[in-house]
């Protein structure tokens, strides 16, 4: 069994700093940090030390300070970025590393996937599958509507460089809806995106989320799942584990051309009847995990030995099994809530859950664990009792949700030109 360590997560409010609770609770001491005095995280038997902090996102220079001030108060031998705070931790890798253990990519490799304008870029670089995609400068009137406009292929999607959780990506059905985003997005010069665009074409087939663990470079262990159901922001609701190597090993190309170290998640889209995939989106982070460990590789635990340079150089690579369905009977609320604004359709998606029919049926939850960890079923539990007296707040939930852990363009402006001598002295 693997040695009980000290783990600091740095936010507890998404779905994936959930799912790391159940993937690595029970083996390991966890304390969170979060700028939210209450999220889902926060109801786990797992969790040893809640503590609030900055939000990353809008003070990044104070949330440094808090996880500097947490490292030293409690010793942690490893800090695991659960979210979009993976894009400032890499903007101080090489001093954290000089106090905990942290699995990184360098800056300028993550800012090559976190943009998407980028990873469209270094998609065409590595001569890897994506659909016909063009980039739009968006930071002037006339290079916005030009290039929007100039666009044929339709349906498409149109996507901002930066967005969290599904946030700047809009299905575009046809010309007169373009001509539509653009008008509003050049009523004025606040308007503007101020940030580039990708317009990419719809890709056949149904989403799937491969996720990897690499060591400098050196894939360690991936899991792949496709998503039968999706929700909010396109999240899955239902998915089930797939085993596609020919995916694998183009995955393992990106991530050895930018010598990438730690946590990584790509989208793709998979054609069934051509066996052909086409990449969309990658985050640089370690995403819903709880489905890899139901089939058999525990990314979390891998990350942890990553953080801390336990994995030998001829390890053989870890992965998943096909054929395991797992759900988020949480994200499914909400998405019933947001799509239809009834009452109706969230009790039923509760009886659906009580009753395991439909996506329910044979699956496993991936957030609600109750006996491995009871007090996860008070958040759902809350959720639908909020959504029953009022589906409208859906929306609101969601936005502040993400707000506790996502970045905006501005944001990442900010993160990336904070002063190089700031950030060192908070790590002295």
């Amino acid at each position: 069994m693997s040695k009980t360590r000290r783990i600091l997560l740095t936010e507890g409010s998404s779905t994936s700093a959930r799912q790391t609770l159940h993937c690595l609770g029970g083996r390991h001491t966890i304390d969170v940090m979060d700028s939210a005095a209450l999220s889902q995280g926060r109801f786990s038997t797992f969790v040893r030390h809640w503590h609030r902090c900055p939000l990353s996102s809008v003070d990044p220079i104070a949330y440094l300070r808090r996880l500097k001030e947490l490292i030293d108060a409690h010793g942690y031998d490893v800090v695991i970025a659960t979210h979009e705070q993976a894009y400032l931790l890499s903007r101080v890798r090489d001093q954290l590393q000089n106090h905990v253990g942290v699995a990184l990519p360098t800056f300028d490799a993550i800012d090559r996937l976190q943009n998407k304008a980028n990873f469209a870029r270094v998609m065409k670089e590595q001569g890897l599958p994506q659909p016909e995609t063009r980039i739009v400068d968006g930071t002037s009137l006339e290079t916005l509507r030009e290039g929007c406009l100039a666009q044929s292929n339709f349906p498409c999607f149109l996507k901002t460089a930066h967005g969290t959780a599904g946030r700047g990506v809009i299905a575009i059905q046809d010309s007169t809806e373009m001509l539509e985003w653009v008008q509003e997005q050049t009523a004025n010069s606040d308007s503007l995106p101020n940030q580039e665009i990708v317009l990419q074409s719809a890709a056949p087939g149904e989403l799937s989320i491969l996720q990897a663990i690499f060591d400098r470079g050196r894939l360690v262990a991936w899991h792949d799942a496709m998503a039968l159901r999706r929700g909010v922001g396109g999240a899955p609701i239902v998915r089930v584990s797939t085993h596609r190597e020919n995916v694998a090993d183009d995955v393992r190309r990106l991530g050895e051309s930018l010598d990438w170290h730690g946590a990584l998640f790509v989208e793709y889209f998979y054609d069934q009847s051509s066996r052909r995939h086409q990449f969309i989106e990658a985050n640089p982070r370690i995403g819903e995990t709880v489905n890899a460990m139901l089939a058999g590789v525990n990314l979390c635990e891998l990350l942890v030995h990553i953080s801390l340079q336990e994995i030998p150089p001829s390890s053989p690579v870890a992965s998943g099994i096909a054929g395991v369905k797992s759900h988020q009977f949480l994200t499914a609320l909400l998405d019933q809530a947001m799509q239809t604004n009834s009452r109706a359709a969230v009790w039923h998606e509760c009886m659906n859950r009580l009753r395991h029919r439909h996506g329910y049926r044979d699956s496993q939850p991936e957030m609600m664990r109750l006996r491995q960890d009871p007090l996860s079923g008070i958040p759902p539990l809350a959720v639908a009792i909020e959504l029953l007296l009022s589906p409208k707040r859906s929306h609101k939930m969601v936005r502040s949700t993400v707000a506790n852990y996502g970045l905006n363009a501005d944001a990442v402006a900010n993160i990336a030109r904070l002063p190089q001598q700031e950030l060192l002295a908070i790590f002295e």
